[in-house]
């Protein structure tokens, strides 16, 4: 939180954002992402690939929960904000193959108006990271 107690919109925005998609509310997910949002997921993965519309990221996360049995987690660390860009810092984890696979990840997001208009994943691990996503396409 910076000096003062104020955090910027646009980092609290990202906070209900992941809030959301932790407790898999919809509705609230569907305030919080623009209709034509687009994630950039990198790897090798079947869930690599650029993801166009709401639609198709509510499909995206339905896969997710499944290659990964309903065990992903997304811990934040730091979430930084200015007028044009969020940045979220966390751990993504999930349990594959009876272990806790998990990989650092920055991620670089762009709001407008309170709500995600488009995100990049950064992994630190990109085997780690395809490992979580179910693994090579």
């Amino acid at each position: 939180m910076p000096i003062g107690g104020q955090e910027h919109p646009d980092a609290l925005a990202y906070r209900r954002t992941a809030d959301a998609f932790r407790a898999r509310d919809m509705d609230t997910l569907a305030q919080l992402f623009d209709e034509d949002v687009v994630w950039h997921v990198p790897g090798t993965s079947a869930l690599a690939g650029d993801i166009h519309g709401r639609d198709a990221l509510w499909q995206w996360f339905d896969r997710l929960h499944e290659v990964t049995g309903g065990t992903f987690t997304l811990e934040d660390h730091d979430i930084l904000a200015t007028d044009d860009h969020v940045v979220a810092l966390n751990v993504m984890s999930a349990t594959i193959d009876g272990a806790r696979v998990r990989v650092q990840m920055a991620n670089v997001m762009h709001f407008r108006d309170g709500r995600q208009q488009e995100r990049w994943f950064h992994p630190s691990d990109m085997f780690a990271f395809d490992h979580i996503l179910g693994g090579p396409a």
